[in-house]
């Protein structure tokens, strides 16, 4: 009786080891920005995602490579060029181009999009953005992560100041705004908080005043052929607003020359800044774990404008899913795509994720009603009111970085502004 058990026993754990081994087939590999085994609501909406996933497929298993962000797109194109990208990679709207102009992204219109019910497009809030990612017939990204750049300011500074965000409607507000809120508070001769925070540094760098306000007031930076054009007025007096915080102002550190938008968004956490500009996918992680102050005082208001009466442009960008267009995986890294982008994925990036709601279920949700959410609800009214998208096909991923070069070069005397501006321009259009 035991030597029965024990051949029926192996061979019951043959059957089980082939059926596992059957079971665990597909090994989905994504390059994203995340890590799940960090903390933070968006690493942990992933892991949840992917965990939740992976029960349904038990088939399917979907390894996380955590990348540096900015450079996601370029080393999944040379991935791909290679033969060994990633079967899923994201991508931040500011290096589209890299996707859509060349042959490294499947189209996820029959893999993906094809697959919606009528009920899930209508629920579905970014209809629009795809006019960014379509080329032809082909879309070649799902939006995932919706995102845009706010003002966020110490709303307990703005009160001892007497400041409202109506005063900070225009970028001459700011200016005004900036000059009472920086302040030595301890008497020693040195400024403790300055009044708007800048990084400008080349690496890691992000969307800053300059570029918003040039944006603004060319109405785009590029034509329908992907002609940059901010050597201009506008690029000019965007700029010389940069400069002038430091220089003339006082407003700014100098220090921001060498400052990555994460070490600015860093000094702005520590309470050195009184207001920056920073993407609102940063609130949830600045208001609860990284103030050095009350960060119930966090608040956001509209991207300044150049005119008063007029926001400045809410950039409808974020992070977008693309599936590499020679994966030996297709079918299930299409799968998926589909769950991150899908309703199930949606509530988790909403919630523990604290990120925009992409489906109009989700922002009627009760959980948005909570006061935490107020920066989600307040960023979504302004999207709504003043999103506008940049062309897809458009390489502008380093231009920011050459607005960030133009306002160095004019501070330390390398160039005047106008041939720092006809670099920059030169610049973006030499990587179209």
């Amino acid at each position: 009786m035991k030597k029965f058990w024990s051949i029926g026993g192996g061979l019951l754990a043959v059957s089980l080891m082939a059926s596992s081994a059957a079971i665990a087939q597909t090994t989905l590999t994504m390059w994203t920005f995340l890590d799940i085994n960090a903390k933070g609501g968006r690493n942990a909406a992933l892991k949840q995602m992917i965990s939740d996933f992976e029960a349904v497929n038990p088939d399917i298993k979907v390894k996380v490579e955590p990348q540096v962000w900015s450079t996601l797109a370029e080393k999944f194109v040379l991935g791909s060029n290679a033969g060994n990208a990633p079967d899923i990679g994201w991508v931040n709207s500011e290096n589209l181009g890299f996707i859509m102009n060349s042959d490294a992204a499947a189209d996820l219109k029959p893999l993906v999009l094809d697959g919606w019910s009528d009920q899930q497009k209508q629920d579905f809030l970014l209809n629009s953005s795809f006019s960014a990612v379509t080329d032809g017939d082909a879309v070649k990204a799902m939006p995932l992560l919706p995102s845009t750049w706010v003002l966020m300011y110490r709303k307990d500074l703005f009160d001892a100041a007497g400041l409202t965000p109506t005063d900070v409607a225009t970028w001459d507000g700011v200016t005004k705004a900036a000059k009472l809120l920086t302040k030595d508070t301890n008497g020693d001769g040195q400024n403790d908080v300055w009044g708007i925070g800048l990084g400008l540094s080349q690496e890691r760098f992000s969307v800053t005043p300059a570029f918003l306000a040039t944006v603004d007031g060319n109405g785009g930076i590029f034509d329908d052929s992907c002609k940059a054009t901010f050597d201009n007025d506008a690029g000019r007096a965007a700029v010389t607003m940069q400069v002038d915080w430091i220089d003339k102002d006082k407003v700014t550190p100098r220090e921001a020359l060498a400052m990555s938008s994460d070490d600015a968004i860093d000094q702005f956490a520590a309470g050195r800044y009184a207001m920056m500009i920073i993407a609102n996918s940063r609130y949830e992680q600045i208001q609860r774990t990284a103030a050095g102050w009350d960060g119930s005082h966090l608040a956001i208001a509209p991207v300044p404008g150049t005119n008063a009466g007029k926001p400045g442009p809410a950039l409808l960008v974020g992070w977008w899913a693309v599936q590499w267009s020679k994966s030996p995986n297709q079918e299930a890294a299409a799968k998926f795509i589909s769950y991150m982008s899908g309703l199930d994925g949606a509530k988790l990036w909403n919630v523990p994720g604290e990120q925009i709601p992409t489906y109009r279920s989700v922002a009627e949700r009760p959980e948005m009603s909570d006061p935490v959410r107020q920066g989600l609800r307040v960023t979504s009214e302004i999207l709504a009111n003043s999103g506008v998208l940049m062309p897809g096909k458009c390489n502008w991923g380093r231009t920011q970085a050459d607005f960030n070069l133009a306002t160095q070069q004019v501070i330390l005397g390398q160039a005047t502004l106008e041939d720092a501006l006809r670099q920059a321009e030169q610049a973006t259009n030499d990587r179209q």
